[in-house]
């Protein structure tokens, strides 16, 4: 526009670029307001699937507390997290997500069970299953 004529009308390639700039901002604006739906359909669905990670939570931390009964049992993150996702894959699969959530955590609680127990000496699996059912009591579940 500094280097436009005195006749602004008259100058072509201003008023192409400026048609396309126009074109551009409603094709972007366009984008953001789809950016804005996605994002609220994805924190819809995320926030549908938090009982799911907050079993993950109790169990993991759950079973880091074990080596107060014994110094040798220690699990780290990254085992843990490879069970967790072995248990979404096996998990029943279901049309209706709670039904899903509620698939998901019963198989990792089963999944993370046993993965624990088999690596526990008998006089602690007692001890193993006395703190799951008291954080499955204290979460009323």
């Amino acid at each position: 526009l500094a280097n436009a004529p005195e006749d602004i009308l008259s100058d072509v390639p201003l008023i192409e670029g400026l048609e396309a700039t126009k074109s551009a901002a409603i094709e972007i604006s366009k984008a953001v307001k789809l950016g804005q739906e996605t994002e609220i359909a994805i924190n819809k669905a995320r926030n549908e699937y938090i009982p799911v990670a907050q079993e993950g939570a109790m169990l993991y931390f759950m079973i880091t507390q074990l080596d107060a009964v014994e110094h040798m049992y220690q699990y780290s993150l990254d085992a843990f997290v490879l069970y967790f996702f072995k248990a979404i894959a096996t998990a029943e699969l279901s049309e209706k997500t709670q039904e899903r959530v509620h698939n998901l955590r019963e198989c990792l609680r089963l999944t993370i069970f046993r993965w624990v127990a088999r690596g526990l000496f008998e006089r602690h699996k007692l001890i193993l299953s006395a703190q799951l059912v008291f954080q499955l009591m204290r979460r009323g579940q």
